[in-house]
């Protein structure tokens, strides 16, 4: 296959066959956006899972340029129907991936080179964001008495084979939970150091901490993307981020941006800051961020009780027109691509909307975490409270 073969090929990504995504619970996929699995560590040795069935008919499938449903979410984000960003994942390997590998490599379904790793170690992380959930936080699971199993010898086996391949990594990513909490990055990024430091890395981090010695090691690299977690400031940050400092995130945030490091911001749009975000992106631009810095995204599956079309139809109208306004101000790059696919979301999408549930659930967590969502955001509430309390 030449690059001419590849890049006209609609349906095929490299990632079957140079990389894979591990989740905290065990579960390996292709990439984070992969609706099914392709096995677990904690059944699997994770060579066998990447030669295994699944993965071998994706690629014939891939090859045949049939578009596999497990990739779904790439080619509808191609054809612009979702409400991401404008460059699929599909499309971002190809270039990062598939044209630093030989293309033979996609000759045959049984070849594979790994050259990418999404590394998922755990989910250690020191906030418990009103989005997000147990699988994804220990302060969430901790919270809630309830504990994500994880096989420690199984996460030792992956860890050897990716260190046993560490001088052929293209690019690495980090996630998590919190990646700035996991042992494994500080081994993983002290190895690669010394044997690839001309690695590309990303790196999705709430720049809560520094205290772990991950986050200096990641300075020291040429290569890296943060792409940093925020959607709001100050006293709703830290409702929003349960346990998160703002002054801490501002101070290491102004760390790294004297770097010459990308920093970009994913930011999700939902009931508690559909107002409070634009303030949020204008005190970003104020330190030098530019508009494609910023992708910005609704809450689009779970958590529903939070997506902002629980909001009654004169203040989504509302949240609507904002949108418009900051588009008409003429943004650039991916924050205009953000307010348009937010504008499209909010008028096109079809959601039962179920405002009690946003209270009852906002409510049970205020209780359990002993904090007062009407006192962190008085405006949403009165509003609210005006066209839904009889």
């Amino acid at each position: 296959m030449d690059a001419k073969d590849l890049l006209k090929n609609k349906s095929i990504c490299t990632l079957p066959w140079t990389g894979f995504e591990l989740e905290p619970s065990g579960i390996v996929k292709n990439c984070i956006i992969s609706t099914t699995s392709l096995g677990t560590i904690n059944k699997s040795n994770i060579k066998d899972i990447m030669h295994g069935k699944e993965n071998i008919e994706l690629k014939q499938s891939m090859l045949a340029n049939s578009k596999p449903r497990n990739c779904a979410g790439c080619y509808l984000q191609e054809k612009n129907t979702t409400d991401l960003n404008s460059i699929s994942s599909r499309l971002y390997y190809l270039k990062e991936v598939g044209a630093k590998t030989d293309l033979k490599l996609y000759d045959d379904v049984k070849n594979f080179s790994l050259k990418h790793v999404d590394l998922r170690w755990t989910n250690s992380c020191n906030q418990a964001c009103v989005y997000c959930g147990p699988e994804y936080s220990s302060k969430w699971a901790q919270e809630l008495g309830e504990k994500v199993k994880s096989n420690k010898q199984a996460r030792q086996e992956v860890k050897d084979y990716v260190f046993e391949n560490i001088a052929q990594l293209e690019n690495v990513y980090l996630a998590g939970g919190e990646p700035m909490l996991m042992k494994e990055n500080f081994e993983f990024l002290t190895l690669l150091k010394e044997e690839n430091p001309n690695c590309h890395i990303r790196v999705n981090s709430n720049l809560s901490t520094t205290a772990t010695g991950i986050f200096e090691l990641l300075c020291s690299f040429k290569h890296v993307h943060w792409t940093v977690s925020v959607e709001s400031m100050e006293e709703e940050y830290e409702y929003i981020r349960h346990l998160g400092n703002w002054n801490d995130f501002v101070k290491n945030l102004d760390v790294i941006n004297k770097l010459d490091h990308k920093i970009s911001f994913n930011m999700l749009h939902f009931i508690l800051n559909y107002k409070s975000i634009h303030h949020c992106v204008d005190f970003l631009k104020g330190k030098g961020f530019h508009d494609n810095s910023f992708i910005i995204g609704p809450i689009a599956g779970n958590p529903t009780h939070l997506n902002a079309l629980n909001l009654p139809e004169p203040m989504i109208n509302e949240c609507v027109k904002t949108l418009q306004d900051k588009l008409d101000q003429h943004p650039q790059g991916y924050l205009k691509n953000s307010y348009e696919n937010l504008i499209k979301y909010y008028t096109t999408t079809k959601f039962e909307r179920d405002t009690k549930k946003f209270y009852s659930e906002v409510d049970i967590m205020d209780r359990r975490r002993n904090q007062d969502s009407r006192t962190t955001f008085p405006e949403l509430f009165k509003e609210l409270d005006a066209y839904t309390m009889d």
